[in-house]
């Protein structure tokens, strides 16, 4: 968040900072631009104050307004807090409670800051002594800038002692690409580049995949029948925005064995893996994720740096992430003081099960048309419930007055009592063939908040993705091309 850039608006163009009424507007005015940038987006926010010498909007002459801005940024819970090196560097690095300071130093005229001189070595050394993370940012004046900029990248920055250099200008667009931390970037729905020569994410992916930093990767649904799944539209669309190289592609098959040239190629990249897959794929793993392990179940693979593959679930992440929005936005109790009811005792079932624990809910029935089924499973995950009973009948489902309601069995005659929906709640079924299951259509009969089984499958891939590509993941776009696809089908 440039806070300097705030100035730029309407309300504040022009306006005098030295005015102590206006400096307090301006403070509430960007503390509420920060309370809808943290409600909007799951991103780590970088705050900062750029002044006009730094190449910046905001006049030298407010530096106490400026100061005051970075300490709030502080208390309101920035994750990187921007500071140009100075005398109150030093100040709010020793104040940054649990921000890390990103010490900074500004060359906009490349005239000082050459990377092949002393002058760079001594602000790196300056920075270091009040920041977490040192920041050096020059001017290219030529191509040959950006290969002295990452020759100093090389010689300086690690994971233990990071370093953001680049070379701000169209010449210098070479650095961003090749700069190895916390690369500012802009956005296509910008209206303006922030500083010259910043490019976007997608467009510093692509740059990195012609250099061969990134190579292209294939990735897979592994399951049968998958032919109408909508992942590979969902994840496609995923690498597109991101400006990936790498696919994705079904890949059927009725045993896991069939899979293992597949997961052994070196362009494997990772993959989704649905039934009857989920347990069968396990044995093929290196290691499993302590959610996979403890559900059983695997539905995403992926590579790891050292060439192991580890499995993973993303199924209870969807689940958790759609629950928690419907109980936000219907009110319902607190997941800790509501019980909840998990229609269906299969591998489903092993997910949503985790995926309450890890809400909190204490009180779980588990209803199966095989109770017997349903009492294994109960008795395997009683450990992580206060209570974790089996209910033999849905009417005995019903007197336990659910919450919440998860189905986890494919669409089915299902006759379910209008008793179960006496009290509000929230029902989410995983099935998503079709869109109106048995489950939903009585839950919102009864006026209950519905969460539909291709809401949850956007949810855990979104996590999937997140997962392969080390980035946050688009999820409009991944979202958007779910249900382009979805809605023409259904």
């Amino acid at each position: 968040l440039r806070a300097d850039l705030l100035l730029h608006s309407a309300e504040f163009a022009g306006a005098n900072l030295a005015d102590a009424e206006t400096a307090t507007a301006f403070t509430a005015y960007v503390h509420r631009q920060f309370a809808l940038l943290r409600h909007s987006s799951r991103l780590p926010v970088v705050f900062t104050v750029r002044t006009e010498p730094q190449g910046g909007a905001f006049p030298p002459t407010a530096d106490t307004l400026r100061l005051q801005l970075l300490r709030s940024a502080v208390q309101w819970g920035a994750e990187y807090v921007d500071v140009e090196i100075d005398t109150a560097a030093a100040t709010l690095y020793a104040a940054r409670q649990n921000s890390l300071v990103i010490a900074s130093y500004h060359d906009p005229a490349g005239e000082q800051l050459r990377w092949d001189g002393e002058f760079a070595c001594e602000m790196l050394a300056r920075a270091r002594a009040c920041g977490d993370i040192a920041k050096l940012i020059s001017s290219a004046r030529s191509f040959d800038d950006n290969l002295m900029c990452q020759r100093f990248v090389q010689e300086h920055h690690s994971p233990q002692t990071p370093v953001i250099a680049l070379n701000m200008g169209y010449a210098g667009q070479m650095s961003r690409v090749l700069c190895p931390c916390l690369t500012p970037v802009t956005h296509p729905l910008l209206t303006a580049a922030a500083a010259p020569g910043q490019i976007s994410a997608r467009q510093i992916n692509q740059a990195r995949s012609l250099l061969g930093l990134l190579p292209a990767r294939r990735f897979f649904l592994f399951g049968t029948p998958i032919q109408h799944s909508p992942s590979p539209a969902m994840h496609n669309a995923g690498f597109a925005t991101l400006g990936l190289p790498h696919t994705f592609e079904l890949k059927e098959t009725a045993t896991v064995d069939e899979l293992l040239p597949v997961i052994a190629n070196p362009e494997f990249g990772g993959a989704a893996v649905t039934i009857p897959h989920k347990q069968t794929i396990i044995p093929l793993l290196d290691r499993l994720t302590p959610a996979a392990q403890r559900i059983g179940a695997v539905n995403t693979i992926i590579p790891a740096a050292d060439g192991t593959l580890l499995g993973d679930n993303t199924d209870y992440l969807g689940i958790v992430g759609c629950l928690r929005q419907a109980q936000l936005e219907a009110h319902t109790p607190a997941f800790a003081d509501a019980s909840a009811l998990i229609v269906g005792a299969g591998g489903t079932s092993r997910a949503a099960l985790y995926a309450l624990h890890t809400l909190g809910v204490r009180s779980v029935a588990i209803y199966n048309r095989t109770a017997a089924r349903a009492h294994a499973l109960a008795e395997e995950f009683a450990e992580l419930f206060a209570e974790l009973a089996v209910a033999e009948t849905l009417e005995d489902a019903a007197a336990r007055e659910p919450a919440y309601i998860v189905g986890t069995i494919p669409a089915s005659d299902l006759c379910l009592p209008e008793q179960l929906f006496a009290k509000p709640g929230v029902a989410l079924d995983m099935a998503y063939k079709p869109r109106w299951t048995p489950l939903l259509e009585a839950a919102s009969r009864r006026k209950w908040a519905v969460v539909h089984g291709v809401t949850v499958l956007i949810e855990q891939g979104i996590h999937q993705m997140e997962k392969w590509s080390g980035a946050v993941a688009p999820a409009k776009p991944m979202g958007d091309a779910v249900l382009t696809k979805y809605n023409s089908e259904f």
